[in-house]
C-alpha cells in the first residue's frame, strides 16, 4: 500500500481507538461525552473519505501492503472495492455519531460509558473487515473487533429479556458466520491460515471439484449468515435490529451487513477461478441467483407482516440484501462462458448490485433513523399506537415518505435506478438463462410487496389517526441535531435518484480500479452503462451495442408532473369545488381504537395468501 493511503487509513484507525478511549471518560458529562465522540469520529470519517476517494479516482488505484503486530504481519489491500465500501461506513458512522448525542437522552439514568467505547471500535472493525486481505489472522482480527462492540451495543438496553436474547443470538451466529469463513481456504490443498487472497486465488486455480465446492459453500454460508440471506438471516437479524438504538440499527442494517455483501462480491467475483474447468460458474450463479430471489421475496413478505415498525425495517433489510445478492448471482451464471453481448449483461448486473448496496445503504439509514424519531418523540415503536405525526413531525414524515418511496423502486427515486439494473439485466438474459427471467420477474413483483409494506409503515405511522389518544404525552418534532443526518442522507438519496449515472459511474470506477474483477473485460465496453448522460441508464441488446432498454429517473418525474399539472387544469376548468366534511365512521360516533384499522387489517388478502413465508404478524 502506498504511503498517500496507507499513512490516513492507520491515522483513521488511531483516531477512532482514541475515541474508545476519551470519550467514555467523559461519560458522566453525556452531552461532552457525545461531543468528543462526534468529533474523533469525524476526523477518522475525513480521513477514510480521503483513503476512498484515492483508491477511487487518485493515482494510487489498486495498492497492497502489510501491517507489522509486532512479530505478526497482516496483509492488507486498498483497492477501488474496498474504498467504495469504506466511504459507507464513513458515511452512515458520521450520521449516527451525530444523531447519538441526543437521541441517548432517552436513556437519562443509563451510564454512557460502554456505548461510548463500542461505538467507535465497531467502526474501525468494520472498516478493517475491508481491508484486510485475508481470511486467517487479520481478517479474524477485524472481525472480532466489529462482533464484539457490536454486541455490547446491541444488547445496551439489557434489562428487556427480549433485548438479551436478540444480542445472544447475534453473538452466536456472527461467531458461527466467522467459523464458517476461515474455514473456507483451509478446504482447499495447501493453503495455509492466513494467506493473502491472491495466494488463496491462485491456489483455487489448482484445486479439484469436491475443495472448490466446500470453499465456495462455506464461503457462501458464512458471508450470506452476516449479510442476512434466507433463512439463515431470520435467526438473528430481525431481532438484533428491532431492539438496538436506532443509530445503531442504522449501522446494523447500512454499514455492517455490507460487509457480508463485499465478501461475497470478493468470493464469487473476484476469487472464482475462471480458468479451472472443475469451476462451474453457472451452476453456482445460479445458486447464488436463488439465494438471493429466496431472501427479497420471503424477506419483503414477513416485513408486511410486522406491526413493530423497526421489526418491519429489519425484516425488509433483509428482503433488500436479496437483491444484491440475485445481482451477484446473475453476474456470475452470465459471466462465463459467454459472448460480448452476455458478458454485458453481467457486468450491468454487478453494477446493479453495487448500486444498490449503496442506495440501501443511504434510505435505510434514513428509515432507521426515522424510527428512532418516532421512538424518541413517543416512546413506542408499535404502529397500532401511532398515526397522524405528519402534523406533528413533518420533517420527519417528509424524509420517512422520500426514504418509503426510494426503498419501493418507485420511479425517479434512487430505489428505482438500482432495482431497474438488477431486473432489466435479469430479464434480458433470455435465453442465455431462462430461470434468471424467473428470478427477475420475482424481482419485480417483490418490488409491488415492497411498496405495499411501506405504504403500512408510513401510513399506520403517519397518516392514519391514533397517536393523540394512545401516546399520553405532546408529541414532537425531533431536536435538531437528529434531523441533520437525515437531511444529509435525504439529499444524497435525492442525487441517487436523479442523477444515476453519477453512482454509476463511482461503482464502476470501483470496478475499474480493482485487480482480478472477474468481468474487468466487459467494463471496457461502451455498451455497458455510463454516466455520459445525465438523464438515465441504458442496457444492450443481445445482438450489440444497441440500446434495447432506458431508464430515464428526470424524464418519468417530468411527465409525473406534466399529468399533474394536465390534472389540475382540468379539475379547474370543471369548476370543481372542495368540501371539507367529517370523517364517515360507517354509525360510530368517535373515531378511536375501536374503530380504525389495525396492522393486520392492512393487505389481509395478501397477507394470508403468502402465509406459508413465515413471519410472526404483530399483535
Amino acid at each position: 500500500m502506498t504511503a498517500d493511503l496507507s499513512v490516513p487509513l492507520l491515522l483513521a484507525f488511531a483516531l477512532l481507538g482514541a475515541a474508545a478511549l476519551a470519550a467514555p471518560l467523559l461519560a458522566r458529562r453525556r452531552t461532552l461525552a457525545g461531543v468528543v465522540n462526534l468529533a474523533l469520529v469525524a476526523a477518522a470519517a475525513v480521513l477514510l473519505f480521503l483513503v476512498g476517494y484515492g483508491s477511487l479516482f487518485g493515482p494510487a488505484g489498486h495498492a497492497s501492503a502489510t501491517l507489522s503486530l509486532g512479530p505478526v504481519t497482516i496483509p492488507l489491500v486498498l483497492d477501488g472495492l474496498a474504498g467504495l465500501f469504506l466511504g459507507i461506513v464513513a458515511l452512515i458512522g458520521l450520521a449516527s455519531a451525530l444523531y447519538s448525542i441526543r437521541y441517548l437522552e432517552r436513556f437519562p439514568g443509563r451510564s454512557l460509558r460502554s456505548y461510548y467505547a463500542c461505538f467507535p471500535l465497531f467502526l474501525l472493525g468494520m472498516a478493517g473487515v475491508l481491508v484486510v486481505d485475508d481470511f486467517g489472522l487479520g481478517f479474524t482480527l477485524a472481525w472480532q473487533l466489529m462482533t464484539v462492540p457490536a454486541f455490547f451495543l446491541v444488547r445496551f438496553e439489557r434489562e428487556a429479556k427480549e433485548t438479551v436474547r436478540a444480542a445472544r443470538n447475534f453473538l452466536i451466529f456472527m461467531e458461527l458466520a466467522w467459523l464458517l469463513v476461515v474455514l473456507g481456504p483451509l478446504a482447499v490443498p495447501g493453503c495455509r491460515f492466513g494467506d493473502a487472497l491472491p495466494v488463496l486465488a491462485g491456489k483455487l486455480g489448482q484445486a479439484g471439484g469436491a475443495p472448490l465446492a466446500l470453499f465456495f459453500g462455506l464461503l457462501l454460508a458464512g458471508f450470506g449468515l452476516k449479510a442476512g440471506v434466507f433463512p439463515l438471516g431470520q435467526l438473528w437479524l430481525p431481532g438484533a435490529y428491532s431492539v438496538a438504538p436506532s443509530p445503531v440499527s442504522a449501522l446494523l442494517s447500512s454499514a455492517m451487513s455490507k460487509t457480508g455483501v463485499y465478501g461475497l462480491i470478493r468470493a464469487f467475483l473476484f476469487m472464482a477461478p475462471a480458468g479451472n474447468p472443475a469451476f462451474d460458474a453457472r451452476t453456482w450463479g445460479l445458486v447464488v441467483a436463488a439465494v438471493g430471489a429466496a431472501t427479497l421475496l420471503i424477506g419483503t413478505i414477513q416485513a408486511m407482516k410486522q406491526s413493530d415498525a423497526k421489526r418491519l425495517l429489519a425484516y425488509s433489510s433483509i428482503g433488500q440484501i436479496g437483491y444484491i445478492v440475485l445481482a451477484i448471482g446473475v453476474a456470475l451464471a452470465l459471466a462465463l462462458p459467454a459472448g460480448p453481448a452476455v458478458s454485458v449483461l453481467a457486468a450491468a448486473a454487478v453494477i446493479g448490485a453495487l448500486y444498490h448496496a449503496l442506495n440501501h445503504a443511504i434510505f435505510k439509514g434514513m428509515l432507521f433513523l426515522t424510527g428512532g424519531n418516532i421512538l424518541y418523540a413517543t416512546g413506542t415503536k408499535d404502529l397500532n399506537k401511532l398515526g397522524g405525526l405528519i402534523g406533528l413531525m413533518p420533517v420527519t414524515a417528509a424524509i420517512a415518505g422520500l426514504g418509503s418511496l426510494a426503498i419501493a423502486g418507485m420511479p425517479a427515486t434512487s430505489g428505482f435506478g438500482s432495482k431497474w439494473l438488477i431486473i432489466a439485466s435479469s430479464v434480458l438474459a433470455g435465453d442465455s438463462g431462462f430461470v434468471l427471467v424467473v428470478f427477475g420477474v420475482i424481482a419485480l413483483f417483490t418490488s409491488a410487496v415492497t411498496l405495499a409494506c411501506y405504504v403500512k409503515f408510513f401510513g399506520m405511522a403517519f397518516t392514519s389517526v391514533g397517536s393523540e389518544w394512545n401516546v399520553g404525552r405532546p408529541v414532537q418534532e425531533a431536536p435538531a441535531s437528529m434531523l441533520v443526518p437525515m437531511i444529509a442522507l435525504t439529499a444524497i438519496c435525492l442525487v441517487q435518484g436523479l442523477f444515476p449515472a453519477l453512482s454509476v459511474g463511482l461503482v464502476r470506477a470501483a470496478l475499474e480500479r480493482s485487480e482480478g474483477f472477474l468481468l474487468a473485460g466487459a467494463l471496457g465496453s461502451p455498451a455497458v452503462p455510463v454516466p455520459s448522460r445525465a438523464l438515465g441508464l441504458g442496457l444492450p441488446g443481445l445482438g450489440g451495442p444497441v440500446s434495447s432498454a432506458a431508464a430515464a429517473p428526470l424524464v418519468v418525474l417530468l411527465l409525473v408532473g406534466l399529468g399533474l399539472a394536465l390534472g389540475a387544469l382540468l379539475r379547474r376548468a370543471g369548476g370543481s369545488k372542495e368540501v371539507s366534511a367529517p370523517t364517515w365512521l360507517c354509525g360510530y360516533q368517535d373515531l378511536s381504537n375501536a374503530n380504525r384499522y389495525t396492522d393486520r387489517g392492512m393487505f389481509a388478502g395478501l397477507r394470508a395468501l403468502f402465509k406459508f413465508a413465515g413471519g410472526k404478524s404483530g399483535k
